[in-house]
This record gives structure tokens, C-alpha cells and sequence, in this order.
């Protein structure tokens, strides 16, 4: 028998158990590779966590900036009980210039209580500055941003929850991504010193951590966009999308770091490799931003729309968070309206969201949720900045002590709260929650009808057209009480 009728035969003959079969080994085999990836992940990030522990620092911080790591050196963050400074540049540490440093794979090992020399670089000066090496302080470093712990710790725990409850393609994209944050973000928190810019296994860690396994984390988000709630149409044509989406931006910022090693000290290839990971991160984002965008858009599934309405409720909420409380407010006033520890919990409706979407999609009526965020959100706008208006302007005339001016605008406020709040929530109801705005503007068309109709049936007919261009049932009819001496019948 030829070869193509060998195959062709052996293609009819599987049963539907045996397809069944090789969709559970399929299965079983994509269980497998995520579980291995997500234990790679999170083994990176133990190990960056473990050296750190028993390799000493000189009380300093490198931010992970490209302004930090300099082709002269590196610019530190220091601690207030180290001789070194916050903004100092460190240039070169026991004779040893860290620009001109190619650096390696190896450092010279040191210990705590170990003296090094360090030359600075402070307010235009250059100084020798004697530094003692002390245990690196972990716990304290992870206390101070325990906000953002909190966010990647929780969010971590929600989707190992939802990839248990929802096993899949989807959800196991979530779980690269929550296990991705964790492990750079503890990398970052940490960070690594000033000493440590000589090169060695903890900057190596260091760099990988939080350069290719940040960005693995985000090609699961992107996994995620394209493969929930439904696989997105292109991909059943050209399924090379998805993995185009997830192996690209990590094979770039490698390709990056490869390049960008010819002819640069340690410090500025570190520098260069940060700087070319942002721009990668940032087009991901927005890469994945416009995907779901066009995702919603094009949604006919309802089920669909109502899980990724979920999902883009709580970015809303947590990206209008991040915003109005810390983000504006530094950029205004030079400080957030809570202090930034606390940034971390703007992240935590957008966790809820993402597990309503996954596993309770019709718990509330998103639209409603959506639209009552927007309209109070925009209220406290209109009426905080009159207030304001209100209270400078007047104030400029009759003076700032002048009580009669707060009294008044006060006043003001709560005298126009109820009318503009109705206002704004029917604005926002017409944009964002079309549905119910016109199921209100139909009852409110009914009722004023149903004061002049006086034919009963008429009225019936009516009154089934409402209920169902409102409610949408499957079946509607309508039983009318029967007359003495007739019988009653349904009307559909």
C-alpha cells in the first residue's frame, strides 16, 4: 500500500475515543511544559534570593535605571547608616575602575566585615571612601516595599487558584505571568550594590531576573489576551501568532544583551540592557492593550463580552487608582496622596476582576459596576474642582481666612450633588452602559402610553413587545384574567 494511502487509512480508522485520547495527551503535555517553565521561573528567583543572603553588601542600592548604570560607574542609593551617599557615583572600587571593567562571570569573594576603597564621585568632587561589608538586609528591603509583595504575591496565589480550577492554555499563561512578577519583582526589591557591579553570580542573577524573566512573565500576559475567554479567530488560521507573540520580545532583549556587549564596560551594558527591556516591556503592553481592544470589539460571543468586561473593569479601576492617587499627585505636588509603599493594593481590582472573569462572570452586572464608577468618578471631578474653583477664586476677593466663603461653596456643593449626579450617570449610561439606558427609555416610552391606551389588546401586545426588547427571554406570553363566563388563554 503506497505511504499516503497508509496514512489516509490509518486517519479514518481513529475512533473518537482515540482522538479524545491524544487531546488528553496534548493536554497532559502542555500541563507538563508549563508546570517546567513556572518551576524555572520561580527556581531563578529563589536562587537570586538565596545568594543574595550569603553574599555581603556595602549598604548601597543600584537602581534598576539606565541612569544608574553609567559607562563611568554606577549611582547608588545608600542606607543612612553607610558612608556612602544617596546620588554618589561609584567609579571604581579598590583600584579597580567599574566603567573600563569588561567584568565576568567571576569576583573576587568577599566577606562580612571585609574593608574595600572605594572612589567617588560627590557633588563634583572625587573622594576615596573606606566601606566595610556588612550581611545584605533582605528582610528589611522586602518590609519597606511590602505593598507590591503583596500585590505579586497575591496575584501569584489567585492565578495558581484559577489555573487549578480552569486548567488550560489561558489560564496557564496567567500562571507564567504571576509566577514571571514574582520572582523579578523579589529581584527587584532586593537589588544588588554597588560591589556587586564588578560582575559575579548575584548580578548575573540579578540581570536575568529581572531582564528575561520580567519579560517571560509578560508573554504570558500576552498568551492570556489571545487565548481568553475564547482563542482569538487568527490564531485557528495561523496559530505561529501565538508563539511569534510569546517568543519574541524574550529572543530580542537576548539578542539585545548580546550585541550590546561589544565595545562597553559591565556597568554601561547593564545600563543598555535595561533601557532596551523597557522599550520591549512597554510595546508588549501595548501590543496586548490593543489586541484586547480589538478583541472586545469584535466579540459576538456574550458570554465573551461579559468576562472580558470583567476583566476590563478592574484595569480600569486599578490603572484610575494608580493614577489619581499616586501617579498625578507626584507629578503635581511632588508627593503621592498615600505614601508609595501602598502602591501595590492599586493592582488588587484588577486580580478581583481578572477572578470574576475566569470563574464567576455573572456574580454582579459588570455594566453596572462600570458605570456607576465612571459617574461618581467624574462627579467627584466636576464638583471637587468647583469647590476648588470656588474657594480660591472667591477667596482671592474676599479674602483666605473668610469662613462666608467655605460656607458657601459647600453649600453649593450639596445643593447641585443630586442633579449633576443625574446627569452624569444618564452621560454615562448612553456611552458605557447602553443597555440598560435604553431599557429605561423604554418603560418610561411603555408607561407614558399606558395612560392613554385604553385597548386591551393593544395594550397586550405592547406590553410583550416590552418585556421582550427589555429582558430578552427565550419565551414570553402573557395570561390575562378571564371575564365571568369566558376562558382564559394565553397570549405569546
Amino acid at each position: 500500500m503506497p505511504g499516503g494511502e497508509l496514512r489516509a487509512a490509518r486517519t479514518m480508522a481513529l475512533t473518537p475515543a482515540d482522538r479524545r485520547a491524544g487531546a488528553d495527551l496534548a493536554s497532559h503535555r502542555f500541563r507538563y511544559s508549563v508546570g517546567w517553565l513556572v518551576a524555572f521561573i520561580l527556581a531563578a528567583g529563589a536562587a537570586f534570593v538565596v545568594l543574595r543572603l550569603v553574599t555581603p553588601s556595602d549598604g548601597t542600592q543600584v537602581p534598576p535605571r539606565t541612569w544608574a548604570w553609567t559607562g563611568a560607574g554606577v549611582l547608588v542609593q545608600a542606607q543612612p547608616d553607610s558612608t556612602l551617599r544617596d546620588r554618589d557615583l561609584v567609579t571604581a572600587i579598590d583600584g579597580v575602575a567599574l566603567g573600563k571593567s569588561e567584568g565576568g562571570w567571576r569576583a573576587p569573594a568577599h566577606r562580612p566585615g571585609d574593608r574595600l576603597v572605594y572612589q567617588v564621585s560627590r557633588a563634583g568632587q572625587t573622594r576615596e571612601v573606606p566601606v566595610v561589608l556588612r550581611r545584605a538586609e533582605v528582610a528589611g528591603r522586602l518590609l519597606q516595599a511590602w505593598g507590591t509583595i503583596l500585590f505579586v504575591v497575591a496575584l501569584f496565589a489567585v492565578v495558581v487558584y484559577l489555573y487549578a480550577r480552569r486548567p488550560g492554555p489561558a489560564t496557564g499563561g496567567l500562571l507564567v505571568l504571576g509566577s514571571g512578577l514574582l520572582s523579578s519583582d523579589l529581584a527587584i526589591e532586593i537589588g544588588v550594590s554597588a560591589v556587586d557591579a564588578r560582575g559575579g553570580p548575584v548580578l548575573w542573577l540579578y540581570v536575568f531576573n529581572t531582564q528575561v524573566v520580567y519579560l517571560i512573565g509578560w508573554a504570558g500576559l500576552a498568551a492570556f489576551v489571545m487565548l481568553f475567554p475564547r482563542p482569538w479567530s487568527p490564531l485557528t488560521r495561523h496559530r505561529w501568532l501565538l508563539w511569534m507573540m510569546c517568543v519574541t520580545p524574550v529572543a530580542l532583549v537576548v539578542a539585545l544583551a548580546l550585541v550590546a556587549l561589544r565595545g562597553v564596560g559591565l556597568t554601561q551594558w547593564v545600563g543598555r540592557v535595561i533601557a532596551g527591556e523597557t522599550f520591549i516591556s512597554m510595546a508588549v503592553l501595548g501590543v496586548g492593550i490593543v489586541v484586547a481592544m480589538v478583541r472586545y470589539l469584535t466579540a459576538t460571543d456574550p458570554i465573551g463580552r461579559q468576562q472580558l468586561k470583567w476583566l476590563a473593569g478592574g484595569a480600569f479601576v486599578s490603572g484610575t487608582l494608580a493614577l489619581t492617587v499616586w501617579f498625578l499627585p507626584q507629578l503635581v505636588f511632588g508627593e503621592g496622596l498615600l505614601p508609595a509603599e501602598w502602591l501595590g493594593f492599586s493592582g488588587l481590582p484588577l486580580v478581583a476582576g481578572l477572578t470574576v472573569a475566569v470563574l464567576r462572570y455573572r456574580l454582579f452586572d459588570v455594566d453596572r459596576i462600570i458605570s456607576r464608577t465612571l459617574a461618581y468618578g467624574l462627579l467627584t471631578v466636576l464638583l471637587g474642582g468647583g469647590y476648588a474653583a470656588v474657594v480660591l477664586g472667591l477667596g482671592q476677593l474676599l479674602g483666605h481666612e473668610s469662613s462666608l466663603v467655605v460656607a458657601a461653596a459647600t453649600l453649593a456643593v450639596a445643593a447641585l450633588f443630586q442633579p449633576a449626579r443625574r446627569r452624569v450617570q444618564a452621560l454615562v449610561d448612553r456611552r458605557f452602559n447602553r443597555r440598560h439606558y435604553d431599557t429605561t427609555q423604554t418603560v418610561a416610552a411603555f408607561s407614558a402610553r399606558l395612560r392613554e391606551q385604553i385597548d386591551l389588546d393593544t395594550l397586550s401586545a405592547e406590553l410583550l413587545a416590552v418585556a421582550e426588547q427589555t429582558m430578552q427571554p427565550t419565551q414570553v406570553s402573557l395570561w390575562l384574567r378571564p371575564r365571568a363566563g369566558r376562558l382564559a388563554h394565553p397570549i405569546h
